[in-house]
């Protein structure tokens, strides 16, 4: 991987609309009593500047990339026009299209250590009240409660998660055995009663990991021992045993595409690749669950390999790569991040998943614009469907924030 010169970004993540850094700006002590690496985050990068732009993305370094995609995502996150079809979830701020980003701007931010980013999402948490979505029992309107966990665990402050915590105990004390098939739309469940449980392959992400998360703050197990179980279920429900990928719900089981091939969804695996590597990272080591999570991975990692396009690109429909034959970055994003973490934490090892991830962030950058602007992004959808170079997403930026986190070590 090439590294640039610093000169290729003309932006920096301090104002980012903003406040005053506070605990983070001293750069030390904000884990309680272990203290970070030295910032070489965004401000420290290019200290100064106020507007992002990228000379030449193709040769700009991984961090130059995440900064700009930072800077220029949350410039963009009061006013989503850019967003060609708007859906209630893309505005909604504890929502998962929005919580998406954070977690990708939380981990990015932690990797690099840049104070006012660290500010922004310890910000966030407070403005949001440190609750869940409107749908607390749904997967989709618990991911926000990643980035209050990692507040928490960073700056030593478990009262963030006692809101959310609450939640989880009364979702446990329903104990919903409802079905996991995905049902026709009910009153009590606009897509159907199986999403009180976690029955569609999008919440792998959503939802384990905050819950896993919960455990680490609070020291209960309770939380990733339900996570785990219904993560269990889920995947036992809608892996493919031929593929080992995962149908995005079970609408598609029988789906064709029309070329006659199986349905497996690009983002909808990606979401479940990157959700594993999350969920993994946050389990207890010696959680019971841990091997299947482990095993789940790896198998959609050597899938993911064979199938991943010259371009480093994925399919947007993963099993039939002659559907859909334009860019994709969503799913490659979160694939990308995946490969990158396994490498990073020994879980994979070998040039095969080293070139693919080379690849795939290749074809990333690729997709920035001088402005930081992700393009080719699949909007909200459930299924394969087709990208411009212009189509972006909050989401996107987010699978984007976590992938250059991880390969920063790689540069």
């Amino acid at each position: 991987m090439k590294n640039s010169v610093l000169s290729g970004l003309a932006a920096s993540c301090v104002l980012l609309g903003v406040g005053t850094a506070t605990a983070a700006d001293d750069h030390t002590e904000i884990h309680g009593d272990r203290a970070l690496p030295p910032p070489v985050g965004c401000d420290t990068v290019v200290p100064g500047w106020r507007a992002p732009a990228l000379n030449n993305p193709a040769e700009a370094s991984v961090i130059e990339i995440g900064c700009a995609v930072a800077q220029w995502q949350l410039r963009a996150n009061n006013d989503l026009r850019y967003i060609e079809f708007q859906y209630p979830q893309t505005s909604y701020s504890r929502g998962w299209v929005k919580a998406a980003f954070y977690i990708g701007l939380d981990h990015f931010a932690a990797k690099t250590n840049d104070p006012a980013l660290l500010s922004r999402l310890r910000q966030l948490s407070n403005d949001f009240g440190t609750e869940l979505g409107d749908r607390p029992w749904h997967g989709d309107d618990q991911a926000i409660a990643a980035i209050y966990a990692a507040v928490a665990l960073r700056d030593g402050t478990p009262e963030l998660m006692k809101k959310s915590a609450e939640q989880f105990d009364h979702i446990i004390d329903q104990n919903y055995t409802v079905s996991l098939e995905f049902t026709p739309p009910t009153q009590e469940g606009k897509e159907g009663d199986c999403q009180k449980r976690w029955c569609w392959a999008d919440a792998i992400f959503m939802a384990p990991p905050s819950w896993a998360l919960a455990t680490r703050v609070t020291g209960d197990p309770k939380y990733a021992d339900y996570a785990a179980s219904e993560t269990r279920a889920v995947i036992e429900y809608l892996q493919d045993p031929k593929t080992g990928l995962l149908f995005r719900d079970s609408r598609y089981f029988d789906a064709k595409t029309p070329n006659g091939k199986p349905v497996f969804w690009s983002r909808g695996n990606g979401w479940v690749f990157a959700g594993l590597a999350r969920f993994i990272d946050a389990l207890p080591d010696d959680h019971p669950e841990l091997p299947l999570m482990r095993e789940t991975f790896l198998t959609l990692a050597d899938q993911l390999v064979s199938i991943q396009r010259e371009d480093g690109y994925w399919p947007t429909s993963l099993m039939d790569p002659e559907y859909l034959t334009n860019p994709e970055t969503s799913g490659t994003a979160f694939f990308g991040f995946g490969l990158a973490w396994g490498l990073n934490n020994g879980l994979l090892q070998g040039e095969k998943y080293e070139n693919a991830r080379d690849k795939a962030w290749d074809a990333i950058r690729a997709a920035v614009t001088e402005d930081g602007k992700v393009g080719w992004v699949q909007q909200i959808g459930k299924d394969p469907q087709a990208t411009t170079r212009e189509s972006s997403q909050l989401y996107a930026a987010g699978g984007a924030l976590l992938f250059a986190a991880e390969m920063i070590d790689s540069e």
